[in-house]
């Protein structure tokens, strides 16, 4: 049997509170550009930009 290989593993953190509160998978074709997402942050209590940080 083949084995798979696993997407990159990525933490998300928010911009305004810095901290971490998403962690997903990252597709290969995107690996060189940080992953930006809006996400609903629920210590500020609103959505927020949430940005790709360091494993």
């Amino acid at each position: 049997m083949a084995k798979k290989k696993k997407k990159p593993f990525v933490k998300l953190q928010c911009q305004e509170c810095k901290r971490i509160n998403y962690f997903t998978h990252k597709s290969k074709k995107l690996r060189e550009q940080k992953l930006e997402l809006k996400k609903f942050c629920k210590w500020c209590k609103k959505h927020t930009i949430h940005k790709e940080v360091k494993k």
